[in-house]
């Protein structure tokens, strides 16, 4: 029942993410994977905000897909889900090796966990968060094996340093993510009376992991850190919003509070402590990076859910069951948590439609800080993104920083950000007269951006040859005159990279 119950859960996912289709991440991601393996070069005629590990991350399930002759989201959501069944597995099966108390009790949850990893995720699943919280789950299961006092095995050498590999993969994703190992790691070696823990191969391992990254990220793409991190720093990381991280740290205490109230009766055993500390330490990215979205609070939020059924596993097997009302009101806490996660950014069926009965296999340019205005509508209507950025985020942050700057009477500060805003705008509208998009999105709530665009009479005169074609709340689409229902011959070959067939995602 409980493999069959899993299966189930598998078979419903592709379903249950119809709602939240490709995420604009992950379909941003996609095109500039085929954009590389068409010849472009990262960090110079296409530009990521992040390391070449998130492009290394999904680009053997773009390829493969190119290979094949089918639109890679179908790929990069079945690699999704086989690498969250791997990680489930693989941690289950340290859990079997490690022969905790609870194992027995933690197998009937089995369908719980994966849905907290395919089905939980919503607007965050197949980010790289989402895959990378997935595979630290085997290192954090042994670190709690190595917690354990009254453990009757050491774990093998071979599976620590697989689990070591595995767990490297959320270090990989993003560095802030080191804290998630190194907070439980110091939990065991204080469990220990010893440093020796922090000396076990699955961090040398890791650490391995690490260390030739950040030799291949500097060896293969120097621009990244000599020309696009500067940038990064000086715009996109500047940008805080904390109400939203507020809303999420309150989210979080619900589930966090629960997990202390199920304390009484019995200490913690090491597995829930482990995945607590974790939890605890994932907050730490969330709050420093400050911008609030849900992907960024998925680790945090689903290691405390993880700790918190694992300590109901603990109670059950010490034969302390839990009521009805009890059930109904985790079942409640579950629900609460999930609120972050419950929006979505896709387009509607009706606004993709309108589009692609106009015109054929467009050419796509943006106005819009937002990497939502372009990203997964440019794929659905079989699109092509024109820009060398995903949106005008580096264009629009500068301009903003500037204006602060110029307040605060940092006039060196204030003249840097504007000409970094000037040689953006300019090298924009040369694209643009370049590439001659059949369409432009223009970003309706950007009420900065937007404007402060217009009010140059450059872009205001190359926007007279659109007209409007249509708009859902989000964006606003202009269609070039006589572009109307351009049609391309089906015979001839696309351009390898090109979208196939991702409207229905």
């Amino acid at each position: 029942m409980v493999l069959l119950w899993c299966f189930v859960i598998l078979a419903v996912a592709p379903f249950w993410q119809t709602r939240w289709g490709v995420i604009p991440d992950t379909s941003w991601i996609i095109t500039v994977c085929e954009r590389i393996l068409g010849g472009d070069r990262l960090y110079v005629d296409l530009i990521e905000t992040n390391p070449p590990f998130t492009v290394w991350l999904y680009l053997p399930a773009v390829y493969l897909a190119n290979v094949l002759g089918i639109a890679p989201e179908y790929l990069v959501h079945g690699y999704s889900y086989a690498v969250c069944v791997f990680a489930l597995r693989f941690a289950g099966f340290v859990a079997h090796r490690a022969r905790f108390a609870e194992n027995s009790e933690l197998y009937t949850l089995l369908p719980v966990f994966l849905a907290l990893l395919v089905l939980f995720p919503g607007n965050s699943f197949s980010e790289r968060e989402n895959l990378g919280v997935a595979l630290l789950l085997p290192l954090l299961v042994l670190m709690a094996w190595r917690a354990s006092g009254d453990r009757s095995s050491e774990p093998d050498w071979r599976l620590a340093a697989l689990a070591g590999l595995s767990g490297s993969v959320v270090v990989l994703v993003k560095p802030y993510y080191a804290v998630m190992i190194l907070a439980p790691a110091l939990y065991v070696a204080w469990r220990e009376r010893s440093i020796r823990p922090l000396f076990a191969i699955e961090y040398w391992l890791a650490g391995i992991a690490c260390l030739t990254y950040l030799i291949a990220t500097l060896w293969l793409y120097p621009e990244f850190m000599r020309d696009i991190y500067p940038k990064l720093a000086g715009t996109y990381m500047r940008h805080k919003q904390y109400a939203p991280v507020f809303f999420i740290v309150g989210i979080y205490l619900i589930p966090f509070i629960t997990l202390l109230l199920l304390r009484t009766g019995r200490a913690l055993s090491p597995l829930v402590v482990v995945l607590a500390i974790a939890s605890v330490a994932g907050l730490v990215p969330l709050i420093y990076q400050a911008k609030g979205w849900s992907y960024h609070a998925y680790p945090a939020i689903v290691l405390v859910l993880a700790a918190m059924l694992c300590r109901v596993t603990e109670r059950s097997s010490a034969g302390t069951q839990l009521t009805i009302v009890q059930k109904i009101l985790l079942a409640a806490v579950l629900a609460v948590s999930w609120l972050p996660f419950r929006y979505t950014q896709k387009p509607e069926p009706d606004f993709v439609a309108s589009i692609r009965a106009a015109v054929d296999h467009p050419t796509i340019g943006l106005i819009g800080s937002g990497i939502e205005s372009g990203h997964p509508l440019t794929r659905m209507i079989e699109g092509r993104w024109i820009s060398v950025h995903c949106s005008d985020w580096l264009g629009s942050f500068a301009a903003a920083f500037a204006q602060k700057e110029r307040v605060q009477g940092n006039t060196i500060d204030a003249a840097r950000l504007e000409a970094l805003e000037r040689g953006f705008l300019d090298s924009k509208l040369r694209e643009l007269e370049t590439a001659k998009p059949d369409l432009i999105l223009i970003q309706k709530s950007d009420t900065f951006w937007v404007p402060h665009v217009m009010k140059r009479s450059d872009f205001a005169n190359f926007m007279k040859g659109y007209r409007p074609l249509a708009e859902d709340q989000i964006i606003r689409v202009y269609l070039r005159n006589g572009s109307e229902k351009i049609t391309r011959p089906t015979s001839a070959p696309r351009p390898f990279g090109r979208a196939r067939d991702a409207a229905a995602l």
